[in-house]
Order: C-alpha cells, then sequence, then structure tokens
C-alpha cells in the first residue's frame, strides 16, 4: 500500500466511524447509497495493487464527506486511524473489507451489508479487538 493508499483507507476508516456514529445517534439508522459507494470505491483504490489516478482527489472526497456526515448529523467527525497500526484482526477485518469492496455483492449491498460496513470501519478505528472480532463474526451474516 501506498503512503496515499494508506491516508485513503485511513480517511475511509474515519468516514465509516462517522457514519456509525451518526447509526448510532439515530437508531435504524442507515444511510442512503451514496455513502456506500464512496465507501466501496475507496476501499478498492486503496487496495489496488498499483496506486490509481486521482487518488489524491478521492481522499479529498472522502475527507469532505466526513465533514459533512458529521455536519448534517450533528455528529464528531471522526479521524480515522493508520491501517499499518491495526491490530492482526484489525488487519483481518481490513482485508475482509477490502475483499467486501472488490466483490460483486459491492454493486448493490444490502442495507445488513452496509451496516456491517459501516460498523466494520467504526470498529477499526475504535481498537477494540472485542469489537473488531465481532464484525470478523458478522463478515457471513451480512
Amino acid at each position: 500500500m501506498t503512503s496515499l493508499q494508506n491516508e485513503l483507507a485511513n480517511a475511509t476508516i474515519a468516514l465509516g466511524a462517522t457514519i456509525t456514529a451518526a447509526m448510532d445517534d439515530v437508531p435504524g439508522f442507515v444511510p442512503c447509497g451514496t455513502p456506500a459507494q464512496v465507501v466501496t470505491d475507496a476501499l478498492r483504490a486503496a487496495s489496488a495493487p498499483e496506486e490509481p489516478a486521482g487518488i489524491s482527489e478521492q481522499v479529498a472526497q472522502v475527507r469532505s464527506f466526513v465533514e459533512h456526515v458529521a455536519g448534517h448529523r450533528a455528529v464528531p467527525a471522526h479521524e480515522g486511524t493508520d491501517p499499518a497500526e491495526l491490530s492482526a484482526d484489525g488487519s483481518k477485518l481490513l482485508d475482509a473489507l477490502f475483499g467486501f469492496a472488490s466483490s460483486p455483492l459491492a454493486s448493490e449491498p444490502s442495507p445488513q451489508q452496509t451496516e456491517w460496513l459501516y460498523r466494520s470501519l467504526g470498529a477499526l478505528e475504535s481498537d477494540s479487538d472485542d469489537a473488531i472480532r465481532a464484525m470478523l463474526d458478522g463478515e457471513s451474516k451480512a
């Protein structure tokens, strides 16, 4: 992963954590498909074998989305976490997210898959191995 891909993954974790805070604030709320598309596109770019063209703009787009969600839903804008500093389970979960983003399921995710996607990113930012393992266990159910 290049430094820009790492930055994009960090921003995507921040977006997922910010959306998770909004979902926790309003029970039953799961955002529409636009944020899910932004997240899956960013995860695909962050995990690409070669750094995609336009990745700097994609980092800015994801960071802008963090601010938009925070402002629109009155929740704190999250900072994300450095993917290089994830625990072993955190790295497994990030790899599962990369795999999901590259799968056909990501083109039209179900509400359960979308919630799993956001909450998994939120778990990565929390750095809680229990939360991360819960999301790894929930992967097959999403």
